[in-house]
């Protein structure tokens, strides 16, 4: 064999071995990336599945706050009607003598030193007894108002303080 022929024959062996690493290496990388688009597929789904998972209890948690919210408004309105019911009861008591005011409200006189006629049984001519009960019907029905929001508010803050204890 002459020595062309000896290089070129190493020549082809050589090409021939180094085609075959590099098909081997191709095989290698092909399978390397399949098992990287496997894993990266995983995690998607691990991700999007544990994302849903989040979305549902945030869904459930806010459901639950607007249903606590909602008992607590239902409960303010219920308490705003039995603040007039009762503010306008107190009143009717007031005006049919069944109920007297402290003296500090009862005896609410002018500054101009009117005496009170006898004869008209302690009224004065302009309605001072039925003006000192509608104040006191309004006075009464603000201070129902108020504690039935402030019950309402306390409702609404504790059902959403139970409703998320690891907020604090």
């Amino acid at each position: 064999m002459n020595a062309w022929a000896k290089v070129a024959s190493y020549l082809v062996a050589l090409a021939m071995g180094f085609s075959a690493g590099w098909y081997v290496r191709s095989e290698g990388a092909r399978a390397d990336l399949a098992e990287a688009n496997r894993d990266r597929a995983a995690e998607q789904t691990g991700w999007t599945l544990a994302s849903a998972q989040a979305e549902a209890a945030q869904r459930a948690s806010e459901e639950h706050q607007a249903a606590g919210i909602q008992s607590a408004a239902e409960n303010y309105q219920k308490g705003k009607a039995d603040a007039e019911r009762a503010s306008d009861k107190r009143v009717a008591d007031l005006v049919a003598g069944n109920v007297r005011l402290r003296d500090q409200w009862a005896t609410c006189r002018a500054a101009t030193g009117v005496a009170v006629s006898a004869a008209s049984g302690g009224q004065r001519a302009d309605g001072e007894a039925g003006l000192r009960a509608a104040g006191v019907g309004r006075v009464l029905r603000i201070v129902g108002q108020c504690q039935a929001q402030r019950d309402a508010l306390q409702q609404a803050l504790i059902a959403e303080r139970a409703q998320a204890p690891d907020a604090r």
